[in-house]
């Protein structure tokens, strides 16, 4: 199967936003994008603690990125998801976080009871991947 070419989508599609959702935004994130971001959901961003059907989170160290996820997967709609950005190899993340191979993510996320479900590059300098709850477990958080 030929690779796909998504380079020519805006990055709130890659990120999956729609216009009305309520995206929360944790850790300090990309303001070029974040403007962005709000232009495509039409509203502010959510506050700490609201309900969110998108959260975008740039960790600042590794050793914070499961606990925060298992807190944050409270905080988001049954089929919402957690997009953990991440340095790119040889640059720096908006928070400051230095490189981390998005495979070490994932057992991250397991650990959280999140599941990993698409990566995509969200800038020249960082790339994202999505976590959602297990459609098994959305009915029933723990």
């Amino acid at each position: 199967m030929p690779d796909r070419d998504y380079s020519h989508r805006d990055i709130t599609d890659k990120l999956g936003l729609k216009p009305g959702q309520a995206v929360r935004v944790v850790g300090r994130g990309d303001k070029a994008l974040l403007v962005r971001v709000r232009a495509k959901i039409g509203r502010s961003l959510a506050r700490a603690g609201a309900p969110a059907d998108v959260i975008l989170y740039w960790p600042k160290s590794f050793d914070e990125i499961t606990p925060t996820l298992k807190a944050l997967r409270e905080a988001i709609a049954p089929n919402g998801g957690i997009w953990v950005m991440t340095a790119k190899k040889g640059c720096a993340s908006a928070s400051g976080m230095t490189y981390l191979n998005q495979t070490d993510l994932i057992p991250l996320g397991l650990a959280a009871g999140l599941v990993d479900n698409k990566t995509c590059s969200v800038s020249v300098s960082e790339s994202g991947m999505r976590f959602v709850i297990r459609r098994q477990d959305r009915n029933s958080r723990k």
